[in-house]
C-alpha cells in the first residue's frame, strides 16, 4: 500500500475496498517534487492524472501574457483531470508546487484501462471525480458571487475524449 493515499482520500479508499484499491494503487507511481517546480503547464500536453498526497500547489492560468492565480490546492485533491476528460490531453491551467509535494501519478492510458476493464473502479473514480469537480465549480462561482442555477449553458460539444465516450451526445 502506498502510504498517504487512504489517509488523504479516505472516502475513495473505503468505497473501492481493499481489492479494488490495490488495483488502483498498482496502476500508479509515486512522484515527489521540491517547492517552486511546475508540474503542469497551461495549454501544454498532459499525460497523467495526479492525486496530491502531501504538500501544496498553486493553480494559475495565463491570459494576455499575465499570470492569473486561481488558488491553492492541498492533500486529497486531483490534478490533471480536465485533460483526460476533455480528450484534448492539454492542461487547462498551470500547477506549481508551493511546498515539497508527494503525488500519485496515474497515466491517462492506465486511467482509461481501469475505466474500460473494471466497472467497480470506474464507477467509483468517476463518482468521486464528479463530486470534486462540482465542489470546485461551486467554490469558484461562490467566490465570484455568481448564482448557481439549473439552467444549462449550451455549447458545441466535441466528439471525442472520455466525456463523449461516457455520455455521448447527451453530454451527461
Amino acid at each position: 500500500m502506498i502510504p498517504g493515499f487512504p489517509e488523504q482520500f479516505p472516502q475513495l479508499a473505503q468505497e473501492l475496498g481493499p481489492d479494488n484499491l490495490r488495483i488502483l494503487i498498482d496502476a500508479m507511481s509515486t512522484l515527489e517534487l521540491p517547492e517552486h517546480r511546475k508540474l503542469i503547464r497551461d495549454r501544454m500536453p498532459v499525460d497523467s492524472v495526479y492525486f496530491l498526497v502531501d504538500g501544496e500547489v498553486a493553480i494559475s492560468v495565463e491570459e494576455n501574457g499575465q499570470q492569473i492565480s486561481l488558488g491553492h490546492l492541498g492533500p486529497g485533491q486531483w490534478l490533471g483531470e480536465v485533460s483526460v476528460l476533455s480528450g484534448e490531453m492539454l492542461a487547462s491551467s498551470t500547477v506549481t508546487t508551493v511546498t515539497p509535494v508527494k503525488l500519485l501519478r496515474l497515466k491517462h492510458q492506465a486511467f482509461e484501462d481501469l475505466l474500460n476493464n473494471n466497472s467497480a473502479v470506474a464507477g467509483t473514480l468517476l463518482r468521486h471525480l464528479r463530486i470534486m469537480l462540482a465542489e470546485r465549480l461551486r467554490t469558484s462561482l461562490a467566490a465570484e458571487n455568481i448564482p448557481i442555477t439549473s439552467a444549462e449553458v449550451e455549447r458545441p460539444r466535441k466528439k471525442g475524449g472520455l466525456l463523449w465516450t461516457l455520455f455521448g451526445a447527451s453530454g451527461g
